[in-house]
């Protein structure tokens, strides 16, 4: 059977995608390698090696790459966390899936991106409204995962949503904390703190004499 052809569109829409993707990645360096300070338009350009109109033609301004930026951020945190709460086994199973996947040490190029985003967000209210959102798709998540043990464990008047905020704010200053401090034990902490949330006793090792 002979497959249809690519289209003169399809092959346009294609490289569209893909030039955009470098400008995006390229964005990235620059705020990774060189701080908002250097984040211009120009500048992503000449990383990416395009012309700077081409960046323009994507993207109408700055700001506009940032939003996008804010979008293409999520793999790094978002989507792995929502693809590990929608993942097969029970609710506890899964929060301890993603327990061990908090506690795996961002890298400084991921870390310095997602605070200069913050910076910038801080110096523009369109940035700063979808940086908010972009915040609040993580906390839903856990707010979800914990609405789940809760009926799982049976636990009556359990405020789901309260605790779910909670443990969401309190995982991401750690992981903050830890690209300072590598040996931060985030495990152990949010481990033992959801344990003492959801009311399971903390394992304890028996003494020898």
């Amino acid at each position: 059977m002979i497959g249809t052809m690519p289209t003169a569109a399809t092959n346009r829409a294609t490289r569209a995608a893909e030039t955009r993707t470098r400008i995006l990645e390229a964005a990235r360096r620059v705020l990774a390698e060189e701080g908002v300070e250097r984040f211009t338009t120009r500048r992503v350009a000449d990383l990416a090696r395009i012309s700077h109109g081409m960046v323009h033609y994507h993207f109408t301004d700055k700001r506009e790459l940032a939003l996008a930026l804010l979008v293409h951020a999520r793999r790094d945190w978002v989507e792995p966390l929502e693809e590990l709460v929608d993942g097969p086994g029970s609710a506890e199973k899964r929060m301890r899936e993603v327990i061990s996947w908090i506690a795996e040490p961002a890298t400084i190029e991921t870390m310095r991106v997602h605070q200069s985003l913050f910076v910038l967000a801080l110096q523009d209210e369109a940035i700063r409204d979808r940086l908010a959102g972009e915040f609040a798709r993580w906390r839903a998540p856990f707010v979800n995962l914990f609405r789940q043990i809760g009926e799982e464990l049976a636990l009556d008047g359990f405020d789901a949503a309260s605790v779910g905020e909670a443990f969401a704010v309190a995982a991401d200053g750690l992981v903050q904390q830890q690209s300072l401090d590598p040996a931060l034990p985030t495990a152990r902490v949010l481990g033992r703190t959801f344990e003492q949330l959801v009311g399971k006793p903390q394992r304890r090792r028996s003494r020898r004499r």
